[in-house]
Formats: structure tokens, C-alpha cells, sequence
């Protein structure tokens, strides 16, 4: 096992337990979950609630999740999804297509809402532009319309992941590269274009792409594909040293890709190579939670995820469908048509998974 830059005799404590646990075959079977026999950490088997139209381009497209949320009427709330070979789509809580942006080949997208830019609040999605190496930014309008208001240059080759941080009254854009680097902007609306200030980088060994901020603790998770999960600090003045969260080993498999937080409480990681997601505290020592497989629901016909890239979670109530929150992925095959995003209800995970929810 690497232990290249662990910052913490905590979390070298908590890696050898992990090990001794795995090691000695330990399994949790929770009340009312399928479990995999020859996993050693039990495997919960859920399936999903809802999914989108499919994307209109073929092949592998659909890439990254946005959730934003309608507090006035929760159950109109959208999801932003890109679609890598056309733009941005926008989605209802019922999976219809309500708008479709065709501004070029975007891979990964977040955002932030009432956040206070050129005088006024405002919520905003960016995503990643493959075609330029730059970000795409959008406005999300009150009633939910999504308008592109710009995009900004980066320093980057090959552009891939993007997170949003809130620091104070700022909004900072974190974005990586396929050749590990990563760069932290602020990100600032000046006479209707979106401009960007750099405020620091950093490097990891390998390719990246899934990220994710915690605003309350100015943390950022970090997905390294081939190897694990980073933590570190998000305040562009603090060091850039990192802390291994957890590798990409059984019961993980790479290629690591999205990550989100359920609130402060859990992160979810999708690990693309067994098709699995794993839950995690998100505070120390990162105990892992479980594992869950999204499979067919016949009854409904909705199909089972696999393969999946960006994943975003909400902890908000969406209405009666989603009451304690919810979780969006990619879902990287399907069957008969072109790739979507599948809708989870977070209650459901909660129950497997014996999770603690808002109350």
C-alpha cells in the first residue's frame, strides 16, 4: 500500500484499520438489504426512483450532474446535465427535457446559488468547455431558464473536472486538467462577462477529474482516477498539502470518478470500475459506510447504472418523491438507447445503509 503524501498519523491509523478489517473478511448486513456474498464490505442493491430522455448524442456523452434547487417549489427544481459531445442540457424532476444548450463539447459542470456577483445575487452553473480549454458560465434565471453569459480562457491542456467553492462572499472555480494540474480561480461577473482571477495551483501525479467543495469547512475532495480520494484545504492562502481520504482499492476499483456531499454529513464516491458507489463520513477518519449498485427495476422499466462518471447529491427536500434529499448519476450504459442520468431517492439509500438524516 503507497503512503505518498499522507499529512497524518490519523489517517495512517485509520488505512491499517481498514486493511485489518477488510483482511479479516468483515461484512455488514443491513435489514432489508441484498448483499454480495463475496464482497467484504457488504453491497446493498437499490434501484432508481426516475431517470431523464436520453441525451441526443450517441456514444459515450452524458458525463456530469448539477442539481439546482427551486426553494419556492421544490418539486420544480431542474438538473443540468452535460451532454460532452453538444452542451448542456436542463432537465425536470420528471426527466423531461426542458432546455438544451448547444455551446460545444462540455464535460463536467457545478454550482452555487444567491451568490452575490457584479451587485446582485445570482445563481451559477460553469462547466468545463473541451473545445477551448475554457469555462462556460451560465446564469440560472428565478423561473430556472439557463442563459450562457459567457466563457473564460484557462492556462490548461485538455481541460476535464470543475467544482465550485463559496469562500466568504466570493465564488472560486477549481478545475483540472488530464495531466493532473489543477488551477483555483475567483470567478467575477464585470459588465455582464464573467472574468477570472488565478489564485493558486497545485499537481497531482496522475489524471483527475471529479471534484467537490465543502463551503462550511473550506475543504475540497478530490478525485485522482487511478489511485484514491484527496482531501485538502479550499482557501486559496492555505498549503496545498493533502490527506488520502481513501484509495482506489477493494472495495473500490478504478477509474475514480464523480464525487458529492450529502451535506456535511457524507461523501459519495463513484467507482467506476465495479460500477459501485461508496458512502463515506465526510469528517475523520472518512469511515466507509457501504457500497450500493443501482440495478434494474423491471416493474417501472428503468434500466440499472453502470459505468458512471459525474454523481451530484442533494440534502434538501424535493417534495413528496424525494423527501430527505437527491442524488443524480450518470448512467454510462444502457441497453437500448443513448446514455441519461438516473434519479435516486436519498431515503432509500438512508434505510439500506443505516445513514443518520437531517431531521
Amino acid at each position: 500500500m503507497s503512503l505518498r503524501n499522507l499529512t497524518s498519523w490519523r489517517s495512517f491509523k485509520y488505512l491499517i484499520g481498514l486493511a485489518c478489517l477488510v483482511g479479516a473478511g468483515w461484512m455488514l448486513v443491513w435489514p432489508g438489504a441484498t448483499t454480495s456474498p463475496a464482497a467484504s464490505q457488504a453491497l446493498v442493491i437499490i434501484s432508481a426512483e426516475g431517470e431523464t430522455v436520453p441525451v441526443e448524442s450517441g456514444g459515450d456523452a452524458a458525463d456530469d450532474p448539477a442539481i439546482w434547487y427551486n426553494a419556492q417549489a421544490p418539486e420544480l427544481s431542474l438538473v443540468l446535465g452535460t451532454d460532452k459531445r453538444r452542451g448542456l442540457e436542463v432537465y425536470d424532476l420528471a426527466g423531461e427535457r426542458v432546455q438544451s444548450l448547444p455551446v460545444g463539447r462540455l464535460n463536467n459542470v457545478d454550482l452555487r446559488q444567491d451568490v452575490l456577483l457584479d451587485g446582485r445575487r445570482r445563481d451559477i452553473a460553469v462547466a468545463t468547455h473541451r473545445d477551448t480549454d475554457s469555462l462556460a458560465v451560465f446564469e440560472i434565471d428565478a423561473s430556472g431558464e439557463v442563459s450562457l453569459i459567457g466563457k473564460v480562457a484557462t492556462d490548461l491542456s485538455e481541460i476535464y473536472g470543475v467544482c465550485l467553492y463559496r469562500h466568504g462572499e466570493e465564488l472560486h472555480v477549481f478545475t483540472n486538467g488530464k495531466d493532473g494540474s489543477y488551477l483555483q480561480h475567483r470567478l467575477d461577473i464585470v459588465q455582464g462577462g464573467p472574468q477570472v482571477e488565478l489564485l493558486r495551483s497545485f499537481q497531482l501525479d496522475s489524471q483527475p477529474e471529479g471534484c467537490v467543495a465543502d463551503d462550511q469547512r473550506s475543504l475540497l475532495f478530490v478525485g485522482e482516477e487511478a489511485f484514491g480520494v484527496w482531501v485538502m484545504q479550499a482557501a486559496p492562502d492555505a498549503t496545498t498539502g493533502r490527506e488520502l481520504v481513501i484509495e482506489a482499492t477493494s472495495p473500490l476499483k478504478p477509474d475514480i470518478e464523480g464525487l458529492a456531499l450529502y451535506g456535511d454529513r457524507y461523501l459519495i464516491v463513484s467507482s467506476q470500475g465495479n460500477h459501485r458507489f461508496a458512502v463515506l463520513d465526510a469528517s475523520p477518519p472518512y469511515r466507509l459506510r457501504g457500497m450500493f449498485r443501482i440495478d434494474e427495476d423491471g416493474e417501472r422499466g428503468i434500466g440499472s447504472v453502470r459505468e458512471t462518471d459525474g454523481i451530484e447529491v442533494s440534502d434538501l427536500s424535493f417534495g413528496e418523491r424525494f423527501p430527505l434529499g437527491l442524488m443524480v448519476v450518470q448512467s454510462g450504459r444502457n441497453v437500448s438507447t443513448n446514455q441519461n442520468f438516473k434519479y435516486l431517492n436519498w431515503a432509500q439509500i438512508a434505510e439500506a445503509l443505516e445513514l443518520s438524516v437531517p431531521q
